[in-house]
Parts: structure tokens; C-alpha cells; sequence
């Protein structure tokens, strides 16, 4: 009698394939940078376009109340899918927190403010969110790391020499 000598292998391939699937999907913070609009298609969902024609579709957005969070935290994102200006999918994640620019956490009144361009800041649920506003994912799927790079530039790693113009 013959056995196949690929049946023991079976089980060991399917737990490789799922530990690469969760070493893809790392931790990753997105900035959403200055100039973004906004567009409510519904309740919870809204679209954020960049001034290069990217943009993130943010589902089932819950809105923090005062105290919750972190400092700055403005809301949990459910879902959010990360598009390039032709549609083509850069990254996705979920359970994402949304965390607004400096002026947050100093504090605001959540109304728009007079003499501030209106690039600075989105309005999403009647609430400002200062820009640039990140958005930090416990888990990010990212299937074009060039394009997610030059939408959300990360700063540069301590001991970093920068050249003098």
C-alpha cells in the first residue's frame, strides 16, 4: 500500500500561510495631511480626499465623547480602505483610532474658526479635526507599501544626519 508523501505537509503549509498573513498585517499609523476634504456618504461613513486625489473611505465611524480616549482621539474608525486617485486599492484596516493635529488637544470649541484656512481642518459629525490627523491601525493589510509611503510619509528614524541645503 502507497501513501502519499504530501498529506504530512498539509498542516504545516496551512500554519505557514496563516503566519505570513498576520506578519503582513502590522501596525501602522497613516497621517491624513493637510488640504484633505471631506464627503458624508451616510451615517458613520465618510470619504477623506487628499489634495492628490487619494483618498480613505472610513465605515462605521464611532465618534469619542469628551474624556475617552487618548488625548487628541477624536473617533474608531470600523473599517477604512485607502485608494489611490485611480481607485486601485493601497491598504485597508480596521479598528482604527483617529487622532487630530496639535490644535486638538490643546482644545477647540468644534466650531470652525475665523482666519484659519479651511485646508487646516475637516468637519466630520459636527466635530473639527485638526490636520494633519493620524490615524493609528492595530492592524493594517497594505498592498502597495511605495504608494502608502508617499501619502503618509514617516518621520525619519532617530540619528538621522539630514544634509544642509
Amino acid at each position: 500500500m502507497k501513501r502519499s508523501s504530501f498529506l504530512p505537509f498539509l498542516p504545516g503549509f496551512i500554519l505557514f500561510l496563516s503566519l505570513v498573513g498576520t506578519a503582513t498585517a502590522q501596525g501602522k499609523t497613516v497621517i491624513i495631511p493637510k488640504g484633505t476634504t471631506v464627503e458624508k456618504l451616510g451615517p458613520g461613513h465618510f470619504k477623506l480626499m487628499t489634495p492628490d486625489g487619494s483618498f480613505f473611505d472610513i465605515m462605521a465611524y464611532k465618534k469619542l465623547g469628551k474624556g475617552q480616549g487618548a488625548p487628541g482621539a477624536m473617533g474608531i474608525i470600523g473599517a477604512c480602505g485607502i485608494k489611490d486617485a485611480k481607485g486601485k486599492v493601497i491598504a485597508t484596516g480596521a479598528n482604527g483610532v483617529l487622532t487630530g493635529g496639535v490644535r486638538a488637544i490643546i482644545g477647540d470649541s468644534g466650531k470652525a474658526m475665523k482666519d484659519i484656512p479651511p485646508g487646516d481642518y475637516v468637519k466630520i459629525d459636527d466635530e473639527v479635526t485638526w490636520l494633519p490627523a493620524t490615524i493609528q491601525f492595530p492592524s493594517l493589510r497594505i498592498f502597495n507599501r511605495m504608494a502608502l509611503q508617499k501619502l503618509s510619509p514617516q518621520p525619519d528614524p532617530p540619528g538621522k544626519i539630514l544634509s544642509a541645503p
